[in-house]
């Protein structure tokens, strides 16, 4: 899915032509001033909103170290914007937000204030709400639970990348099997153990490619996923990611796995396991080793 970001930004400027070749040339972005503030138009893919904007936060502050994002814009829309934007009558839009027609659909959303004495709303929550019928964009402004999620992550994103270290990405390796609640127990271990020093810096030394070292994804699994699955997780732009999961005794094991492309990585065929091996099979191979000789956890495996 490809999701639209109108950023708040500071510490770079409409006047630098050379940022303005970056936002034009990398990103296919426009960066704008009005009123003495700065705004940077940019668009991203993701599996939701909240990915696509960890993956443009590393990308924007790897291009731009200078950057600063403040907030999302919320693009604030009344009946009149909403008739232009989608090319219906004023008085068209006025029956969606009335309930008089598309009654068969969710409610139209909740305004997110007034402007004088007309509503406003977030053309992100009405862009999803025209989603149903499609009459939304084909790129996804951010919903207003997801703009808040986002302005509220900005902070520790940008802090964490000014200490040279990755952004993580928490994935589930599997989902719809009743097992969900044990992966979130894995992500809970993971991430208070984050927060102990030398941890992140240990993941990070991680043998990776340069363009992947400033967003790790961590994919929380249960032994019985299949590498395949852990695989799967990993980012259409990148060939690493660290498994995560609990062990025999219920430790933490951190485990870095990479597709066929991975560069260093050992494959698992080299472990005896094939395609359809589980985490627990890989388990087995680090404890007894393929031919009664234990492979070290951390040694970096990738999938055939």
């Amino acid at each position: 899915m490809e999701y639209e970001f109108n950023f708040v930004v500071d510490g770079i400027g409409v006047d630098d032509d050379k940022v303005v070749e970056i936002v034009h040339d990398t990103f296919d972005g426009v960066l704008t001033r009005h009123r003495g503030r700065h705004f940077l138009d940019v668009s991203e893919s993701g599996v939701n909103a909240i990915d696509a904007a960890h993956r443009i936060v590393v990308r924007l502050r790897s291009s731009l170290p200078d950057l600063r994002l403040v907030r999302v814009d919320p693009d604030l829309v009344g009946v009149s914007d909403i008739a232009e934007r989608v090319e219906r009558s004023r008085q068209n839009v006025q029956q969606w937000v009335s309930g008089e027609r598309r009654q068969d659909k969710r409610p139209f959303p909740e305004p997110e204030g007034v402007a004088g004495r007309s509503p406003v709303w977030r053309w992100g929550d009405v862009n999803a709400w025209l989603a149903q019928f499609g009459e939304g964009d084909d790129v996804c402004p951010p919903t207003r639970e997801e703009a808040l999620t986002i302005d509220f992550l900005l902070p520790k994103w940008q802090r964490t990348l000014d200490d040279g270290l990755p952004l993580v990405r928490f994935a589930a390796a599997d989902t719809g099997d009743g097992r969900e609640e044990e992966r979130e127990t894995v992500q809970r271990l993971l991430e208070g153990t984050l927060t102990l020093p030398g941890v992140l810096e240990r993941i990070a030394a991680f043998p990776v490619p340069a363009t992947e070292r400033q967003r790790l994804t961590v994919v929380c699994a249960v032994l019985t996923d299949r590498l395949s699955s852990v695989v799967s997780r990993i980012g259409h732009d990148e060939v690493w990611a660290v498994l995560a999961f609990q062990g025999a005794e219920d430790e933490l094991c951190l485990q870095p796995v990479g597709t066929a492309h991975a560069p260093g990585a050992i494959p698992v065929s080299a472990f005896g396991l094939g395609r359809d091996a589980t985490v627990g099979d890989l388990l087995l191979v680090q404890t007894n080793g393929p031919d009664d000789s234990p492979v070290p956890p951390l040694t970096p495996v990738g999938l055939d």
